[in-house]
């Protein structure tokens, strides 16, 4: 056999031989991939089954220490909700809590209401809406009053004023916690005709705006939901779609693209 051809046979068996160690290093690579990929599956598996565990325990607590809700309240005054405020609510509420989040990592939200009255003092309009934060699945806090002091300006600016604040029960439904009984009796004080928005994004289905109002009687500690109406022709039904639709702003994306601004 000649030196030339020794030398193929040579060359043909090192690419074998490389050819077999990457197929080698493809399996390696393959099989650790995949052993961290199941644990990571595992983990993530925990995690959900804890913090489900989790969210049941804190709510039922919640729940217990719930001050006692009553009748809903009669009278004169109107209160009348723009559907800015709507939309700004239910899209800070949607922007923590929706089908896209795995649900035990929703969270709650919280804001500032904005409104005005009519010359009468019988109408309330609360004309607008301020997203001040998130907080964990059953809390939610301001928790820089600096941003409060800029909203408050903002608001100032609007010829409006601070009638109220919302936050969201992602998944929990619409009532009045110990700890939102507080707050709204801190925000009574200031303003006795004060409201409390509680929007639970989960129920925006197309038959409810998925919120209601709430006000108390700091004497006896009840709270008790007041009426109120939509200002304009705003049916609930399309409110899920509108919040689908404009979901891109909410994250600080544009709306929509032309195709050649890819």
């Amino acid at each position: 056999m000649s030196n030339e051809d020794k030398s193929d046979k040579s060359n043909k068996s090192n690419k074998s031989n490389k050819s077999m160690d990457l197929d080698e290093i493809r399996k390696q690579i393959k099989r650790e991939l995949k052993k961290e990929l199941l644990l990571e599956i595992r983990r993530e598996l925990k995690y959900e089954e804890k913090a489900t565990k989790e969210q049941k325990v804190e709510t039922v607590e919640m729940a217990r220490e719930t001050p006692a809700p009553i009748a809903p309240a009669t009278g004169k005054e109107n209160i009348i909700v723009s559907v800015t405020s709507v939309l700004k609510i239910a899209s800070h509420a949607y922007k923590y809590a929706n089908p896209k989040i795995p649900k035990p990592k929703w969270v709650e939200v919280i804001g500032i209401l904005a409104g005005s009255i009519d010359v009468n003092g019988h109408t309330l309009f609360l004309e607008d809406a301020y997203p001040m934060g998130h907080g964990t699945t059953v809390y939610a806090e301001i928790k820089d009053y600096k941003n409060y002091v800029r909203a408050y300006n903002d608001i100032k600016k609007k010829d409006l004023f601070v009638c109220g604040w919302y936050h969201s029960h992602p998944s929990y439904g619409l009532f009045m916690s110990k700890e939102d009984f507080g707050t709204q009796v801190r925000y009574q004080k200031l303003w006795k005709r004060s409201l409390a928005l509680v929007i639970d994004p989960y129920l925006i289905d197309g038959s409810s705006y998925g919120f209601k109002i709430f006000r108390a009687r700091l004497k006896t500690k009840e709270w008790y939901p007041v009426p109120f109406v939509i200002k304009g022709a705003f049916d609930p039904v399309i409110l899920p779609e509108l919040l689908s639709f404009i979901s891109p702003i909410v994250y600080g994306n544009a709306l929509y693209l032309e195709y050649d601004e890819d």
